[in-house]
């Protein structure tokens, strides 16, 4: 079973998102204009990046990659968001609260790996992906006032990241155990 997480995206992606909670909480709406633009910028780039090394690596071999869609998708998404910031600007808690649930759906993929592999932590892991899903949901469903969906906004951006943090740890440690035991597994093997 392969157990790659994409960390550094994880990372960058929880890294994001506590520095938009707090940019969120602090500034009002309007002033984010410069923001978007940058980051639409920085998602194309990390598109075009993805594009790249598609192209020097042999992940095309694999029936279910799709690391050349995903660097279309950014390259595509940044540019919108580069060049229509206002349009992002209008509607960010709900666009942001839109990837939350879909990073948090992604993340209860791990969980169920989890509970396939037999590990108790796989609860945790459901739950640090379920509250961030619902959460989002809520946020994107339920009409809410300006300043408590601000407020709500930021406490689900860090509450994701967190959930993210706690993946990449915990999936870190996981995939470090499963190595030691497929080399422990090759070596017995080859006493015989």
């Amino acid at each position: 079973m392969n157990f790659k997480v994409e960390n550094w995206k994880l990372l960058v992606l929880s890294v994001f998102y506590v520095i938009f909670a707090v940019i969120s909480y602090m500034v009002k709406k309007e002033q984010f204009l410069n923001f978007f633009m940058i980051a639409g910028l920085i998602v194309a780039v990390v598109g075009l990046l993805q594009i790249m090394a598609y192209f020097f690596k042999k992940e095309y071999m694999k029936p279910n990659e799709f690391s050349f869609a995903f660097g279309v998708l950014y390259v595509v998404a940044g540019l919108i968001v580069a060049t229509k910031p206002d349009v992002i600007v209008d509607n960010y808690p709900l666009v942001l609260s839109g990837v939350v649930v879909l990073d948090s759906t992604l993340r209860l993929q791990y969980s169920m790996n989890l509970f396939r592999l037999e590990k108790e932590a796989w609860k945790i892991n459901a739950i640090l992906a379920a509250v961030p899903l619902v959460l989002g949901v809520v946020l994107i469903l339920v009409p809410m006032s300006e300043d408590f969906m601000h407020n709500y906004f930021s406490f689900l951006l860090i509450l994701d990241a967190i959930a993210n943090f706690y993946t990449i740890l915990y999936y870190k440690r996981i995939v470090k155990e499963f190595e030691r035991k497929g080399y422990a597994l090759v070596e017995d093997s080859l006493e015989e």
